[in-house]
């Protein structure tokens, strides 16, 4: 292998694990009889490594009990084959109520890791064996692992382009991707220059994210996709999950991974309203039923939906996409419309008719969605809860079919799920509204010309 030492990053509490963490860290929470950093470490021997460097500081001596048991998977490992070494955060910069953050890990290991590269993670996640040994990578940059995930929001976002970190934004408040850091990196010993750089983030903390975007800013950093899993270890529920998953595999993605990148809730909850504003206000997909078929609905001002809107369907975006609103007023905001034509649209809307107008220059959509037309398609659904969020959100929505691009238009709940079960670009929430009556798509009417034209019937 190329990357000869590991460095896991393993002194904190845990304190969203609550009390379990009261006497020891959350590394050694058990699952199925054994502490939660033993399956760490398994995979990381099984993957290859044999130098491996644990920064501690929470109930230390604890873990240096577990090390002197612990005993790599593999029998044929001697004792002088491999090694594990500790190293005291709390020893070497101080408590944590001096100075903490998940730069400060990086901070400790500077000597012993010298000028070769090393893979750097953290001891509360597990990966893959075939993950680990992804990242034993030779060459002048540095990765990190990422993962697409259903609520990018609680997160770091990784921004990429042509493979190379742009940048990384904590837990945004928008909706700007939904590729996510995973807290798995190879680095090169260039990122100790780049801690020495970094200052005390707004929370108070050196985080290692601004080391990452002093890397980007210099082209140094790549972005490699976890091919496998990424499970995280920090709430009492990931103690179920992870025991499911060790017992058994088939079992866990039946109840944790099934539909696993967007949450689905049903049109009837009492909070759909709700949770449907709150994700369209973050700039995320909805999937929900309308008076046709499933739709895609976004912020048709929100740029960054609407790019989403188009990965998701893998759609080009030469193709225009419709505008669902609210009511005639707002459809008067986006469009130019005389008399003849509101009087109508008051007979048609609301309904299964789409209309195409004149849009106005200044209307404050978003761009893209008018494929470099300078008209518009507009339509008011004949469907309550759509109209139930349009009031909500009080912005026009995107009213495009849910299916990709060339595909039949959906109206099974079933169908809508498998669809976009393995497609990378993903919706962020579905509305299951079961089964629809059948319907086709809305038909389409040009009353930009001098005599209306029925595009599609």
């Amino acid at each position: 292998m190329v990357i000869k030492k590991v460095v896991v990053a393993a002194a904190g509490e845990g304190t969203r694990m609550l009390h379990l963490t009261t006497n020891k860290s959350k590394h050694l929470i058990k699952v199925r009889k054994r502490p939660f950093l033993a399956y760490l470490l398994d995979n990381l021997f099984l993957a290859g490594y044999r130098d491996l460097v644990l920064v501690v500081g929470y109930k230390e001596e604890l873990i240096g009990e577990f090390l002197e048991k612990y005993k790599p998977p593999l029998k044929s490992l001697k004792a002088n084959q491999y090694g594990i070494k500790m190293v005291s955060q709390y020893e070497i910069l101080g408590p944590k109520s001096k100075i903490y953050g998940t730069a400060c890990p990086l901070m400790c290991v500077k000597d012993i890791i010298g000028k070769s590269p090393f893979v750097y993670l953290c001891g509360d996640n597990l990966y893959s064996v075939r993950d680990l040994k992804e990242m034993d990578l030779n060459g002048k940059y540095s990765y990190v692992a990422a993962i697409y995930r259903k609520n990018p929001e609680k997160y770091g976002v990784l921004l990429e382009e042509k493979g190379l970190l742009k940048k990384v934004v904590e837990k945004p408040k928008e909706y700007i991707g939904n590729l996510t850091n995973t807290g798995l990196y190879k680095f090169n010993a260039s990122v100790f220059d780049k801690i020495d750089k970094i200052q005390k983030s707004s929370r108070g903390e050196y985080e290692i994210t601004d080391a990452l975007n002093l890397l980007a800013k210099d082209k140094k950093m790549k972005v490699k996709r976890i091919k496998d899993f990424w499970l995280d270890f920090g709430n009492p529920a990931d103690i179920i999950k992870l025991s499911y998953f060790l017992k058994s595999f088939k079992k866990f993605k039946e109840l944790f991974w099934k539909n696993r990148h967007f949450d689905v809730i049903s049109y009837r909850a009492r909070d759909v309203v709700d949770k449907a504003e709150a994700f369209i206000k973050r700039g995320q997909i909805v999937v929900s039923p309308t008076d046709t078929v499933y739709g895609l609905l976004a912020d048709a001002t929100n740029n960054k939906a609407i790019e989403k809107i188009f990965s998701v369907k893998e759609r080009s975006k030469k193709k225009p996409i419709p505008v669902f609103v609210r009511d005639i007023k707002m459809a008067k905001k986006l469009a130019i419309i005389n008399p003849e034509q509101e009087t109508f649209l008051k007979e048609v809307w609301p309904g299964k008719i789409t209309v195409v107008l004149k849009r106005k220059q200044r209307c404050g959509l978003a761009k893209e969605l008018f494929g470099n037309k300078n008209t518009i398609a507009l339509r008011i659904p004949d469907n309550k809860l759509v109209k139930d969020i349009l009031a909500r959100v009080n912005v026009p929505l995107t009213g495009t079919s849910a299916n990709l691009s060339g595909k039949g238009s959906l109206s099974k709940m079933k169908d809508v799920l498998e669809q976009f079960e393995h497609e990378r670009v993903k919706p962020d929430l579905v509305l299951d509204g079961g089964d629809l009556a059948k319907s086709s798509s809305s038909i389409i009417i040009d009353l930009t010309k001098k005599k209306p034209e029925i595009l599609r019937p």
